[in-house]
């Protein structure tokens, strides 16, 4: 219980440093990973010290390190990974795609993509999004699954 209250908070408080920053101080979101790995074991090392010094402190920064894992990899996949994208990958008429497109919700997340080089002009995976895509699959299931 101590320590699910313990990552509860470390959490908590990563979350409240992120909003102070970037939505009162206006900080560019470029940032957010560095931030947030930051913010995230500057916070652990602090709960492992006020609740658990005398715990093993290798076996907790493994599971603050897999949950910060979890917290950067699968949240930001579940919030950007919208069915828009699965659509726009298996809609045949040029026209409704094309359309498709233009909606705003939907270019901000293309331009990212193309950005990042994980689609090509064409709206088709690269490699680099094939290989992201598999990875996220293969982590899913590691983490995600019940492996009898």
């Amino acid at each position: 219980m101590k320590i699910i209250f313990s990552l509860s908070v470390v959490f908590i408080l990563t979350i409240v440093l992120k909003i102070i920053l970037y939505k009162i101080l206006k900080l560019k979101n470029t940032s957010w990973p560095q931030v947030t790995i930051l913010s995230y074991f500057t916070f652990s090392f602090l709960s492992y010290y006020c609740y658990f010094s005398s715990d093993n402190l290798i076996e907790f920064f493994i599971l603050n390190t897999l949950f910060l894992i979890s917290y950067m990899l699968f949240l930001p996949i579940i919030f950007n990974e919208s069915p828009s994208v699965y659509f726009l990958q298996n809609i045949k008429n040029k026209n409704l795609k094309k359309n498709f497109i233009n909606k705003k919700f939907v270019s901000g997340r293309l331009k990212m993509m193309k950005k990042d080089k994980l689609i090509n002009s064409k709206y088709k995976l690269t490699k680099k999004g094939f290989l992201t895509y598999k990875t996220i699959i293969f982590l899913s299931n590691l983490f995600l699954n019940d492996i009898n």
